[in-house]
C-alpha cells in the first residue's frame, strides 16, 4: 500500500460518508486532489515514474468516485425541486386564471338589466295610454330577464368548457408524467464488475 492509500483511508475515515452539500463535495474533492498531487510530486522523485503515476490516478479516481456520485444525485434533487416549483407556479397561474374569469363571468351575470332608453318625443301619444305604456314596460321587463337567462346559461356554458379543458390538461399531463429512468453507471463501474 502506498503512502497516498494511507492517506485517503484516513481522509475516509474521518470524513462523512455521504457529503450532504456542495460545498462538503468541493472540500473533500479539494482535499484528495491537493493530496495526489503532493504524491505525485513524490512519484517524479522515484526511478519508476510511470507506475507510481499510474497507481496514483487509479486511486484518486477511486477516491474521487462518490463525490461524482453523490454530485449527481444533488444535481438531480436540485432538478427535481426546479422541476416541481416550475409545476407548482403554472398551476397556480391557471388557477388564478380560471378564478378570475369565472369572477369576470359572475360579475357579467349579475349585472343589473340594461333600462329601457326614453321614448322619442314623436312616441310621446302613444306612451301617453296607459295600457300601452304597462304593456311596453312588460315586454321590456320580459326581453331583460330573458337576455339575463341567456347570459348565465353561456357563463354556464363557457364554465363547463372551462372545467372540461382543465380536466383533459390534467388527464395530459398525468399521461406524460413517467417513472425516472435509472441513473447511467460511472466509468469505473463497468471496468471493475467487468474485471470481476
Amino acid at each position: 500500500m502506498t503512502m497516498l492509500s494511507l492517506i485517503l483511508l484516513a481522509a475516509a475515515a474521518s470524513a462523512p460518508l455521504t457529503p450532504a452539500t456542495r460545498a462538503e463535495v468541493a472540500t473533500q474533492r479539494a482535499a484528495i486532489e491537493q493530496r495526489f498531487e503532493r504524491e505525485m510530486r513524490a512519484c517524479q522523485d522515484r526511478f519508476a515514474v510511470t507506475p507510481c503515476m499510474d497507481e496514483l490516478r487509479r486511486e484518486r479516481q477511486q477516491a474521487l468516485a462518490p463525490l461524482v456520485r453523490r454530485d449527481h444525485e444533488l444535481n438531480a434533487e436540485e432538478r427535481r425541486e426546479r422541476a416541481a416549483a416550475q409545476t407548482k407556479r403554472v398551476r397556480e397561474r391557471e388557477l388564478a386564471a380560471a378564478q378570475g374569469e369565472g369572477e369576470r363571468r359572475e360579475r357579467l351575470v349579475a349585472a343589473p338589466a340594461p333600462q329601457p332608453a326614453a321614448l322619442p318625443a314623436s312616441h310621446a301619444a302613444r306612451a301617453r295610454n296607459p295600457a300601452a305604456v304597462a304593456r311596453e314596460q312588460r315586454q321590456a321587463q320580459e326581453g331583460a330577464q330573458a337576455a339575463a337567462a341567456e347570459r348565465r346559461e353561456r357563463a354556464q356554458q363557457r364554465q363547463e368548457r372551462m372545467r372540461e379543458r382543465l380536466a383533459e390538461r390534467q388527464a395530459r399531463e398525468k399521461s406524460r408524467t413517467k417513472a425516472p429512468a435509472a441513473p447511467l453507471p460511472l466509468p469505473g463501474a463497468s471496468a471493475a464488475s467487468a474485471a470481476r
